[in-house]
């Protein structure tokens, strides 16, 4: 794990990595291959990303459950009713289309990329959802070094510590989990860092996160005064709608 993590862990004198929330989602359809390479484009050093279940069982990179709100209220289908197939067939803006999380993986090695995976928590198939996404990781030569999960669910974030040890697993935290306020408890899901929203990381609770060794990966940060901010405090990483914004405020 540790080798895995020294792609993310920020280093002594070096800015905290920015990545691309969606991809450059401001500027192109969100968790699209076109957002992504705009993202690293823009000079993101990789992107988060979602990924959920559709109806064949392939892990797909779609933030939602239903397709409404990335074609506009054209399509209101829930993912989990279509195929693999279908998916493929789905036309977003410009073209783009729904890709896998396998494609994607390739796409990151090809550039060498990094991937901070969110698994979402409102899926069908829980289950199935982590084991696919593990395996997957456990076969594919990107996860070696280059792969960051996440999820808000802390059942998820116990589930892929134990099942893929080789790639590092964060806590996801929003602002409405105060319990989460205390340093120590990602250690107990076996999560190597907490990933808090905005609202959460004042500069004394990063420093308790970071007394206690947890890599820090904040969302969504699209100022560039607060993306100042969270760097003097010592964050890993900056996660942004606007990559372009975040890159130019910290250079």
């Amino acid at each position: 794990m540790s080798a895995a993590l020294g792609h993310f862990r920020r280093k002594p004198g070096a800015l905290p990595l920015v990545l691309g929330h969606r991809g450059a989602r401001r500027e192109a359809p969100e968790n699209t291959l076109e957002s992504f390479d705009l993202a690293v484009a823009q000079g993101a050093a990789g992107v988060e990303l979602d990924v959920r279940l559709d109806g064949s069982g392939r892990v797909v990179v779609l933030h939602d459950r239903t397709l409404e709100r990335v074609t506009q209220g054209a399509d209101q289908r829930d993912v989990e009713d279509l195929s693999a197939s279908d998916v493929d067939r789905l036309e977003l803006d410009g073209g783009a289309r729904v890709p896998s999380l396998e494609a994607v993986l390739d796409w990151a090695a090809r550039g060498e990329y990094l991937m901070n995976v969110e698994l979402k928590r409102d899926v069908t198939q829980r289950r199935g959802l982590v084991w696919r996404v593990a395996k997957l990781l456990r076969t594919h030569p990107t996860t070696r070094g280059r792969v960051l999960l996440s999820s808000f669910d802390p059942l998820f974030v116990r589930a892929l510590a134990w099942l893929v040890p080789a790639v590092p697993v964060c806590w996801l935290v929003h602002a409405k989990q105060r319990v989460l306020s205390a340093a120590p408890g990602f250690r107990r899901l076996g999560a190597v860092g907490v990933h808090p929203e905005l609202a959460l990381a004042c500069d004394a609770k990063i420093q308790r996160w970071r007394a206690a060794g947890a890599l820090l990966n904040v969302w969504t940060v699209n100022d560039a005064a607060e993306a100042q901010r969270l760097s003097r405090a010592g964050v890993d990483a900056i996660i942004s709608d606007v990559p372009a914004t975040i890159v130019r405020a910290l250079s």
